[in-house]
């Protein structure tokens, strides 16, 4: 019996000495570009859509917290430390041309409301899920409630996001002994005696918002429905809506179709064959052509509500499509179709 215990205990020493040589070749290929660093001076920005703002919000955006890990190696059996403090942020961002706010609500890696003032321990046995952002950085996130309509632009935060950071990240180690990468004064003791989170390391970072213009466009197919000859299909006069961004004027052009002819003539093509019926549209009831370059439509003289730039309120813009005069009657009978590209410009 102690003849089996005693041959335990001597494979038992063999493997931590195999453990401990690969821990010392892994410190020599890693220690070169494992490191943990904090950022003085970080810039991070996100984009949105503003009309998707306004109906759904912003759910998660990330952005670099401040801290960041690479180039782990061997780190079994032990802790990684972090701890935070808030000490200077702010969840209002304001555009400095227009003087419009967006609230914003900040969160951390673990989807958890940050405040200012606030101490989070997010230690972990766990390296990959906490520093999984870009270039090993720990993220945190950026959230915008729906329901904020606001011009399209630049939205700084009225104050950087500045934190305290705390931590121990193993680098090479094995059951508490090896090598850490450490902020100021932190100690991680021994049995429980000794340990201190020290002084903890200073991230500062300036955050903004970036508003992008949006519309949404209603518009409906048109038919001319049928009739023996191309001269005895009538005009039909359709409407679309158009609702763009919070003070945003914009111009709305339409393509000619698949296939146009003589140029920039508008025109239908057969379904079964090679010939076309010849059409265009105009605005209103006018014989003004709806096209692209001169012929945009400016919203400003939208035919209802025009310049009503509130993000909220449609714009309408009443057509007329015509059968013009060129086609011959002899035209073969069929199905003719066209699709025209809407196009808003700001």
């Amino acid at each position: 019996m102690s003849r089996g215990i005693f041959a335990m205990n001597i494979k038992t020493k063999k493997l931590l000495r195999h453990l401990c040589m690969f821990s010392g070749l892994m410190l020599t290929g890693n220690m070169a570009h494992a490191a943990c660093s904090v950022s003085a001076s970080g810039t991070s920005s996100i984009s949105v859509p503003s009309i998707y703002l306004m109906e759904n919000g912003e759910n998660s955006s990330q952005f670099n917290s401040g801290l960041s890990c690479t180039g782990f190696s061997l780190a079994l059996a032990n802790m990684t430390y972090l701890k935070y403090r808030v000490e200077q942020m702010s969840n209002s961002f304001t555009n400095a041309q227009t003087g419009e706010k967006l609230n914003a609500i900040i969160l951390d890696s673990n989807n958890e409301i940050i405040s200012l003032g606030q101490e989070k321990d997010m230690s972990s046995f766990t390296l990959v899920n906490l520093f999984s952002g870009p270039d090993g950085n720990l993220p945190f996130y950026i959230r915008l409630p729906a329901g904020q309509s606001v011009s399209p632009g630049v939205y700084q935060a009225d104050s950087p996001l500045k934190v305290k950071w705390f931590y121990s990240v193993p680098a090479v180690a094995i059951v508490g002994i090896g090598v850490f990468f450490e902020s100021p004064g932190f100690r991680r003791g021994a049995l429980g005696i000794g340990f201190n989170w020290g002084s903890g390391a200073d991230s500062l970072g300036s955050l903004s918002i970036t508003v992008l213009p949006d519309c949404r466009i209603l518009a409906q197919d048109v038919n001319f429905g049928t009739a023996a000859f191309a001269s005895k299909l009538e005009p039909v006069q359709s409407s679309m809506g158009i609702r763009c961004s919070v003070n945003t004027p914009y111009y709305v052009s339409l393509n000619n179709g698949l296939s146009p002819q003589n140029g920039n003539q508008r025109a239908m093509k057969s379904q079964t064959g090679n010939t076309f019926l010849k059409y265009d549209i105009f605005k209103n009831s006018s014989n003004d052509r709806w096209g692209s370059g001169n012929e945009r439509w400016s919203s400003l003289n939208a035919t209802i509500n025009p310049g009503v730039h509130n993000g909220v309120t449609q714009q309408n813009y009443v057509f007329t499509t015509k059968i013009v005069d060129e086609n011959a009657d002899t035209i073969p009978a069929g199905t003719y179709q066209d699709t025209v590209t809407v196009q808003v410009e700001f």
